[in-house]
Formats: structure tokens, C-alpha cells, sequence
């Protein structure tokens, strides 16, 4: 102890300090407090189905951030037209790489920090200024700055939507409660709150635009020229290449309120809800990859599978119910054929009984009566 220290108070020798060895060195623990890194959050991390459906929409939101970027540039900067990394297979996939890598980084900070959305924003903004730099070395090695200039802009926009897409549509979850007896409450978690026939109906109508999506899309296909040029709209079939695209917005807001609409709803509702929310942004992915020729053939076949998995989701109810009623028919059919049984059985045990008895009605003959 230090002789000057009062006694009792248990101050350390001077020039020395007290270390607990359990402790992180000075420097990583004032960076893991700046990020909020405590590896033990308490609160869940985001559902499946949330975390899907924030994917697609950031997929779908920076590839069209691309597309507007790519246009946009060429319009005001016509010396970008036939900028080499201006082309679609380049940009496309490299965005589709760097959006999936931000979701498993969203899905990993949600594990570890007790504040994931200001740890989230810092790395956003460090990912963006590190694609910078290559952007900077396009410059410095004597590409045009205006295409150098859309190509950070693109980044920029990228990086913004796909954050927004991540942390609103896919959000930490508080951690659950411990409910006493006199305060539970049953939750749209804990059963449907959303009739089924009205789920069906609203769920059949989804399916049903997707049908007409999809007939509206065989007719383009026929009927506009498959190599034609780059455009938002066609030279030919102009009207129907327009309706085809009215129907893909209606869809796009539908599925929307259907999501909403399922948290209300059983459980296969809210997985057909799901599933046809993510094949509809699959199909919008397909038809923005359809705009250009190099990848037309590309975005055609997306936009089937978007289709296919839509219709299969919002289909998802009116399954269901096909099969309750078939089993319930089938139940119904077992308990006739069990009620048919026990009636057999019943009849066969009062003829044995009757047998058994030896007489018609049951009763012993009579016998010879004594003299």
C-alpha cells in the first residue's frame, strides 16, 4: 500500500496501477464500446422471413439504382455511352456480390452489437469510400471523369439502399418477455386474427394477376422483337409491353399489403405471403435485366422463376384449405365405414346370442314334463 494512503483504503502503491487481467488492452476496449460490440445483445436478431425479403428488395433496389444511374449518366454525359464499365454483366454482378455481402454483414452485427444500426451506418460508410478508392484509380489512370463520376454515384446509391432496405425491413427483434398469468395476452403471433375465408380470397386475387403476368408476358415475348434495341419501351407492342409492366407494379404493391395483411393471418399464409413477396421482386430483378440485350435471355428466364414462385406462394392458402377438405372428407369417410362396422358387429353378436340360446326368441326349449 502507499504509505501516504490512508490505511483502509486499499489504493494501490504509487506508480503502479491496478489491472484486471480479464480486462481488454485500453485501445480494443474503447473500439469495441465505440461499436457496441458486447458479442451478448439483448434482443433477437431478425426473422427468416424478414431477413429474405429485405434481400430482395436491396437486390432489386441496387441493380434499378444501377439502371437509373448507367441512363441517367448517358443522358447528361454522352461520352459515357460506350464507357467500358457501363456494361450490364459487369455492374450487375458485382452488385448482386456486394448487396449479399452487406446482408450477412447486417445479419452478423445483429449478433454481436447491442447497437447494430450505428455500428451498421459506420461500416456502410467505410465499405463505400474502399469502393471508392478503385473509382479513384479509374481516374488516375485516364478514364473520363464523368463516367468515374457515375460510377461513384452508383456506390453511393447502392450503399444507401441497401442499408435502408436492411434495417427497416429486416429489424432486430426485442427479446422475449416472461408474461405473468394476469398480463398474457394471445398475440397476431399466437393465432390467426385474419378469417381464412378472407385470406383466401385476398391471396387467390394474387395469384390470379400473376396468371395474368404471366400471359401478359408470353404475349411480349411473341410479339415484340427479341433483339431490339436498349429502351425502357419498345418501338413495337408498345401498349402491351406497357400493360405488362402496370401489372408488374400492381403486383408489387399487393404483395406489399399482403405482407402486411399476414401478421394477421395463420402461419402457411404468412409463408405463402413470403414467398410470393420474393418471387415478386424476382420477376421486377428479371424485367430490369430484360431492358438490356445481353442480358435479355437472362432476365426472361428470372422473371419465370419469380413467377412461378409467386404463384406457388400466394396459391399457398387455397392449397391448404383443398386439403382440409380433403381430409375431412377422408375422416368423414372413416367414421361411416367405422359406424358400419360397429353396426355389423352389433348384428353378429345378437345372432350369437340368439344361438346361444337355442330358440328363436333366445329362450331353452321346453323340456319333457315330469308325471
Amino acid at each position: 500500500m502507499d504509505p501516504a494512503a490512508p490505511a483502509g483504503t486499499g489504493r494501490a502503491p504509487s506508480g503502479t496501477k491496478a489491472v484486471d487481467a480479464a480486462a481488454p488492452p485500453a485501445a480494443a476496449g474503447r473500439l469495441l464500446a465505440w461499436g457496441h460490440v458486447d458479442v451478448a445483445p439483448d434482443h433477437r436478431q431478425p426473422a427468416w422471413w424478414c431477413a429474405a425479403l429485405a434481400t430482395a428488395v436491396s437486390l432489386a433496389g441496387s441493380l434499378g439504382a444501377d439502371v437509373l444511374s448507367v441512363h441517367i449518366g448517358a443522358a447528361v454525359f454522352p461520352a459515357t455511352v460506350h464507357f467500358s464499365h457501363f456494361r450490364t454483366s459487369e455492374y450487375a454482378s458485382l452488385t448482386v456480390v456486394g448487396v449479399l455481402a452487406a446482408c450477412a454483414a447486417w445479419l452478423a452485427v445483429t449478433r454481436i452489437s447491442s447497437a447494430p444500426r450505428p455500428l451498421f451506418l459506420r461500416l456502410a460508410v467505410a465499405a463505400t469510400l474502399a469502393l471508392w478508392l478503385p473509382d479513384l484509380w479509374l481516374l488516375i489512370t485516364g478514364n473520363t471523369p464523368a463516367g468515374v463520376g457515375v460510377l461513384m454515384v452508383m456506390h453511393l446509391l447502392i450503399a444507401a439502399v441497401t442499408y435502408n432496405a436492411l434495417v427497416r425491413l429486416a429489424p432486430v427483434r426485442p427479446a422475449p418477455a416472461r408474461p405473468t398469468p394476469a398480463t398474457q395476452r394471445p398475440g397476431p403471433g399466437d393465432g390467426a386474427m385474419l378469417g381464412e375465408e378472407a385470406v383466401r380470397k385476398l391471396w387467390s386475387t394474387m395469384a390470379a394477376l400473376v396468371a395474368l403476368e404471366l400471359v401478359l408476358g408470353v404475349a411480349t415475348i411473341v410479339t415484340v422483337p427479341f433483339r431490339r434495341p436498349d429502351a425502357l419501351l419498345p418501338a413495337r407492342a408498345t401498349w402491351l409491353y406497357a400493360a405488362h409492366g402496370a401489372v408488374g407494379i400492381a403486383l408489387g404493391i399487393g404483395a406489399v399489403g399482403v405482407l402486411v395483411l399476414s401478421t394477421a393471418a395463420g402461419r402457411m399464409a404468412r409463408i405463402g405471403a413470403v414467398l410470393g413477396a420474393v418471387g415478386v421482386v424476382v420477376g421486377v430483378v428479371g424485367g430490369v435485366l430484360a431492358t438490356f440485350q445481353v442480358t435479355r435471355l437472362l432476365g426472361m428466364g428470372v422473371m419465370m422463376l419469380g413467377v412461378v414462385a409467386a404463384g406457388v406462394g400466394y396459391l399457398v392458402p387455397a392449397l391448404e384449405a383443398m386439403g382440409k377438405a380433403e381430409a375431412a372428407k377422408a375422416e368423414a369417410a372413416r367414421a361411416e365405414v367405422a359406424r358400419a362396422e360397429a353396426a355389423r358387429a352389433e348384428g353378429t353378436r345378437a345372432e350369437a346370442t340368439r344361438a346361444a340360446g337355442g330358440g328363436p326368441n333366445g329362450h331353452a326349449p321346453a323340456g319333457p314334463q315330469p308325471d
